[in-house]
């Protein structure tokens, strides 16, 4: 599982960060390019003038004051945009893929460079000093108002890729390539090709324990398993995770089970800071919710008011390539033993599970669209080709046949109907 705190990850996730680290960089930037001028010979004549292009006083601050004013309008331009298409793409593709908008690190670092180079130009413009001003003898930062200019220039680049960047973004193969990537990183963290020497398989878990709350309402978004472990080694405790992640828990509702049950007060909050919940599912270690999230391409793709059966075609052929690793793949364990001993435990997203969510969800918004019905026949060969596990090949062959059945029932044009049910013999036989 995942070494690192969920912390870090939600905190570069948020929209906010990335910008505010580029602005203390410019602060600190500002000042010590400001200290290298003070300190480098004064006067147009000195050498190292002649490296730069040399402005006036008034010069520098016109030139300060124009590159900080177009900044800061083309920041407030490019966060209308990015406002703009994140409404758009809520009510177009769903609201949960609106976090990957607001997650892009694009999207992040141009609003962030935008806004600190307009830091940078006014903390340097506050250093020029004229003969005119009671304060200091003139002073122009020769080096400092040379690299705003290259910022400047920089920045009209940045934002012909933002253009470009925010035009691709919304493009519905940049959604579903990006919610393809989320569902395979979530398989590879469960369904490794090579589970851990320490990770064992085991039944349900025994009765009994002593019950840890979580304290508080939400969705387990993260759980810092490493921790658990270490942290059920060093106590000489069993631990078990009673909700999966994913799972939205009440305050009073089961988090934890530990024995010996006499152990669970003193170790309740150790054990509940090894796991964050929140408002929100996050793809992070949530295998069901990466795979919903493609799903969710295809249905709202077939429903009425978009009526796009390409997309749901595009989604399936998609939401493949994650399936068919995870049923390619050993059963994932859900106990952690540690010298021969059980350590942790927790509950994991089955085979039948993944297998599951595309053929219940599409399938009741596929019938009136051949096209999506053959691409979720393929996905069924895909998988029944690729699968290890017997049991997941039945499962599979049940799903096209209730798929045939309810598109007989809905009545369909005779050539239709031989379409499909060929379509369907011909997968199944290769």
């Amino acid at each position: 599982m995942d070494k690192y705190s969920g912390s870090w990850r939600q905190l570069l996730n948020r929209f906010w960060f990335i910008p505010a680290v580029c602005v203390v960089t410019a602060v600190v930037l500002a000042q010590a390019v400001v200290a290298v001028d003070r300190w480098l010979p004064e006067g147009l004549n000195s050498p190292w003038v002649v490296w730069v292009y040399a402005v006036g006083i008034d010069g520098s601050r016109a030139m300060l004051g124009a590159i900080g004013g177009s900044m800061l309008a083309v920041a407030a331009t490019a966060f209308s945009i990015t406002i703009s298409v994140v409404a758009t793409a809520s009510s177009t593709y769903g609201p949960r893929l609106v976090r990957n908008f607001m997650a892009d690190r694009g999207n992040q670092i141009v609003l962030g460079v935008l806004v600190s180079t307009f830091i940078y130009t006014l903390l340097v413009l506050r250093t020029i000093r004229s003969a005119s001003d009671d304060l200091a003898q003139p002073f122009v930062p020769h080096l400092a108002v040379n690299l705003a200019v290259l910022f400047a220039v920089a920045d009209v680049a940045l934002v012909v890729y933002f253009i470009h960047h925010i035009a691709d973004s919304v493009q519905v193969d940049t959604l579903v390539l990006g919610a393809r990537k989320h569902l395979l990183e979530a398989i590879d963290r469960w369904h490794p090709k090579e589970p851990p020497e320490e990770l064992d398989r085991t039944a349900a878990g025994r009765g009994g324990g002593g019950v840890i709350t979580p304290g508080k309402v939400g969705y387990i978004v993260y759980v810092n398993f490493h921790r658990l472990r270490d942290l059920a080694v060093a106590e000489d405790v069993l631990v078990e995770l009673v909700p999966r992640v994913g799972d939205h828990v009440l305050v009073k509702e089961p988090l934890f089970r530990v024995w010996p049950e006499h152990r669970a007060e003193e170790l309740a909050q150790p054990l509940r800071r090894c796991v964050r919940l929140s408002d929100a599912r996050s793809a992070d270690q949530d295998v069901r919710f990466a795979e919903q999230q493609v799903v969710e391409l295809a249905v709202r793709a077939l429903s009425p008011s978009t009526n796009d059966p390409y997309t749901a075609v595009n989604a399936i052929q998609e939401v493949a390539a994650g399936i068919v690793s995870a049923v390619s793949r050993p059963l994932p364990g859900n106990t952690v033993v540690v010298d021969g001993v059980d350590r942790l435990r927790y509950g994991v997203v089955e085979v039948e599970e993944i297998v599951d969510m595309p053929f219940d969800q599409i399938r009741p918004h596929a019938t009136g669209h051949v096209s999506v019905l053959l691409a979720v026949i393929d996905l069924a060969a895909r998988i029944e080709v690729a699968t290890v596990h017997p049991s997941v090949q039945r499962q599979v062959r049940e799903h096209i046949d209730v798929l045939l059945d309810q598109f007989r029932d809905s009545a369909p044009h005779p050539r239709d109907l031989a379409r499909v049910e060929h379509h369907a013999r011909s997968r199944s036989a290769g």
